[in-house]
């Protein structure tokens, strides 16, 4: 029987509602319920999370909102540097690498406790919308880069959540051992709704839905979707576009343009939703879309996927992992191929089911309980056989090949 382990996982933005916050939800979530004892150390930690593992503990650090649109909490727990850290963890996990991610690097490194880092988001792509002043500059001078690869060179062993990530990763210099594993979905998104006049609710009765959720930020490309989505509707006149996400930096501009009376018959934009609702709505729309060109993974896709959805996305980093191209949906070069795919999928209903039915069955490989079990392995690997190396000093080939071995013998984590 494997031993219960006792792990910290380390997050700049557990309660937020975005892709990797989800992804550190479910896995700490789903850890638990497996009976590991997680201790979750992130910022202001809202939201109650009621229901949870009684093996789920939470240590708030505090932190301040820096940014309304974007719920995003900026903490800085440098007092805590001075405290003893928590010694009673096997393992750190990394969720995040900076402030909250450098104390947990900074604790790990006093206490002697393995540690495995998640990259999810570079951080040059973002820290412009969070810290716009400060963030430029730091984007500028190519700092974040440098910083990441400097955490990461830390780890004992990181992980990305798609091949095409750590093909990044790999392109701006970071160094081996990086393993890719899904970030999964929770079983929640599998359950089988019923419409209960979910398409009269968010008036989109007899349309063809093409549904996309994401936060309205710049990187998502909402207002470029919007204009493409007008050329879409001249070939097929009773489809309609649905946005669904949370407020972001380009809400007051994608408000603007859905209530224009060129646009507003045939687009609105629901903003987040109950998510009950979300379930019903990935089931009832006929096609799911992304158009972001660096994702983690695109989780928003995988969801839909669970509800025998197909989907269209930009053929890049995360999504090109993702969508089966020509299987579950399309990957898409640019805006002219994205909107042949999308009418191509909205007219042929027997290939929308074909592809949903392949869509479902993908998003199986992807369920959390399952990818929490491969974590268990992987920490355990982490802390018998990788952090002995680090810790006698070893050449860090020899923790490369003891990695790639691990990989061979587990199919669904990639090296």
């Amino acid at each position: 029987m494997t031993k219960k382990l006792s792990i910290g996982m380390f997050s700049c933005l557990y309660s937020q509602t975005n892709g990797s916050a989800h992804a550190c939800r479910f896995l700490s979530e789903a850890l638990a319920k497996l009976g590991h004892n997680v201790h979750i150390f992130a910022p202001r930690i809202e939201n109650g999370h009621n229901g949870k593992p009684k093996t789920l503990h939470y240590h708030s650090l505090g932190g301040a909102r820096v940014a309304e649109s974007t719920g995003f909490v900026l903490s800085f727990p440098l007092h805590r540097a001075f405290m003893p850290g928590p010694k009673y963890l096997d393992v750190i996990h990394l969720q995040t690498h900076a402030s909250i991610g450098a104390l947990g690097i900074h604790w790990a490194k006093r206490n002697g406790i393995p540690m495995v880092g998640s990259h999810h988001s570079p951080m040059t792509f973002y820290s412009s919308q969070y810290l716009p002043i400060i963030g430029k500059m730091l984007v500028k001078n190519e700092f974040l880069w440098w910083y990441e690869r400097l955490a990461l060179e830390k780890y004992d062993l990181c992980h990305v959540p798609t091949k095409t990530k750590k093909e990044m990763l790999l392109e701006y210099k970071f160094k081996e051992p990086i393993i890719s594993l899904t970030n999964g979905i929770s079983d929640l998104y599998f359950q089988h709704p019923k419409p209960n006049g979910i398409r009269e609710k968010y008036g989109i009765e007899d349309k063809k839905v093409l549904l996309n959720v994401a936060r309205l930020s710049p990187e998502k490309h909402p207002i470029r979707i919007i204009k493409q989505f007008k050329d879409i509707h001249k070939r097929i006149p009773d489809a309609h576009l649905l946005l669904v996400g949370e407020n972001g930096p380009s809400s007051n501009s994608v408000k603007r343009i859905v209530n224009k009376r060129k646009y507003r018959d045939f687009i609105s934009y629901a903003g987040r939703v109950p998510f009950d609702d979300l379930i019903k709505l990935y089931n009832t729309a006929d096609v799911s879309c992304l158009w972001s060109w660096v994702e983690a993974e695109g989780l928003v896709l995988l969801e839909a996927m669970a509800q025998g959805t197909p989907n269209v996305g930009a053929n890049g980093s995360g999504i090109a992992d993702v969508i089966k191209h020509g299987k579950t949906g399309y990957l898409a070069n640019n805006l002219s191929e994205f909107e042949d795919y999308i009418v191509k999928l909205l007219k042929d209903d027997d290939l929308r089911k074909e592809f949903g039915k392949n869509a479902r069955k993908v998003a199986e490989s992807h369920r959390i309980e399952n990818v929490a079990k491969n974590w268990v392995k992987i920490y355990e690997l982490t802390i018998n056989e990788l952090y002995p190396l680090r810790y006698y000093g070893k050449a860090r080939r020899e923790r490369v090949e003891i990695v790639k071995n691990f990989a061979r013998q587990n199919p669904n984590i990639y090296f």
